[in-house]
């Protein structure tokens, strides 16, 4: 895991993902934990605690099983796990070279530190936290999102399938180890799959998660995979790995692919792909506004913000959103101090003034 350009506290603390449910940094020990699941049996969720102390690698344990003392995993769990952690940090050799390209054209961001943002274990979750990062509110609806998880894990999930109908009907309003440390703490929703969410009434999601019209766009999304059995979701994947080996010419197609999803408006359609590794489209909303007056001395308006966008980092191509999210974040650091040290209680005292509310 030697890499001049990764430093673990600032790629996981490199975007409001980290704060959002269900990770969790801690601040003093500069360790991060968060529930994954197991490709042998997707419902199965362990947690995983992610740490850099030794610069030579990274160590991912495991803390708990939630099945019994004596479960082992096997070696194709293990992989699939540190496959997920390598897609939340960006590591692979290509991500690596991009980044040394991005740090020629931009020696500022280069000589604070940044370099990969951050992301999460799945792209479906990464689709609808891009939903959700379209309000101040984010961090709760996440929150939301995850206990009803654990909820759906730990009762009769088809038991709360009925009783969320009945309310609605009623109610319209790389080194790898495993311990058992961490064993007796309180368990922790994941963030629900598609297939958790596709048999859920988005009515009941937006009473229950208090998620406004976002609802059924989530549920919308979830159904739509499912009924496709999972394909379209893998045809995206497989356009993930062709945008990470170099090939940005599906870009486009996939750009008008999710603008076609319910909820899926420019700027979420962008976050998306940032996500999926294209970083040549900015996603763009009052904030964007906003820092371009302040920083680049820009008079825009959303009619001429796309314009204003493109002229003022397409210098740094095609690592536009690389170049704008480095100086975003540094104006949040500089206001707010190192984000990598903030308490998680205090997290919702700064949320409200996120770039977490575009449209």
């Amino acid at each position: 895991m030697e890499s001049s350009s990764f430093d673990f506290e600032k790629v996981v603390c490199s975007h409001g993902f980290f704060m959002m449910a269900p990770n969790l940094w801690d601040p003093i020990n500069r360790i991060l934990r968060r529930p994954l699941r197991l490709l042998s049996d997707p419902t199965t969720i362990v947690t995983v605690q992610i740490s850099h102390h030794d610069p030579s690698s990274l160590l991912v344990q495991v803390l708990d099983t939630n099945i019994s003392t004596t479960f082992s995993l096997s070696q194709e769990d293990q992989n699939h796990l540190l496959s997920q952690v390598a897609r939340m940090l960006r590591i692979s050799e290509t991500e690596e070279k991009k980044v040394r390209e991005f740090h020629r054209m931009h020696h500022e961001a280069k000589n604070r530190g940044f370099s990969r943002v951050f992301r999460s274990p799945t792209l479906f979750e990464d689709m609808v936290k891009s939903i959700l990062l379209c309000n101040c509110r984010s961090l709760d609806m996440a929150k939301a999102l995850c206990d009803l998880q654990l909820e759906m894990r730990t009762n009769n999930s088809t038991d709360l399938l009925k009783s969320s109908s009945a309310a609605t009907s009623g109610k319209r309003k790389r080194k790898y180890s495993s311990t058992k440390e961490g064993a007796s703490e309180a368990q922790v929703g994941d963030f629900p799959s598609f297939k958790e969410l596709a048999g859920v009434d988005h009515q009941f999601l937006q009473i229950r998660c208090n998620l406004g019209y976002r609802a059924l766009s989530i549920v919308g999304l979830a159904q739509k995979i499912a009924k496709s059995k999972g394909k379209w979701l893998h045809g995206l994947e497989k356009a993930e790995k062709t945008i990470l080996e170099g090939d940005t010419t599906i870009c486009d197609n996939v750009y008008e692919k999710l603008m076609r999803i319910k909820g899926f408006g420019s700027f979420a359609s962008s976050y998306v792909l940032t996500c999926m590794g294209n970083y040549q489209r900015i996603p763009a909303d009052s904030e964007t506004i906003r820092h371009l007056n302040k920083l680049h001395g820009r008079r825009c308006s959303k009619e001429t913000l796309r314009r204003h966008v493109e002229d003022v980092y397409k210098k740094f191509a095609p690592f536009q959103f690389l170049a704008y999210w480095s100086e975003l974040w540094e104006f949040y650091e500089k206001e707010f101090g190192n984000l990598s040290t903030l308490e998680p209680s205090k997290y919702k005292t700064i949320s409200g003034s996120f770039p977490n509310k575009g449209k």
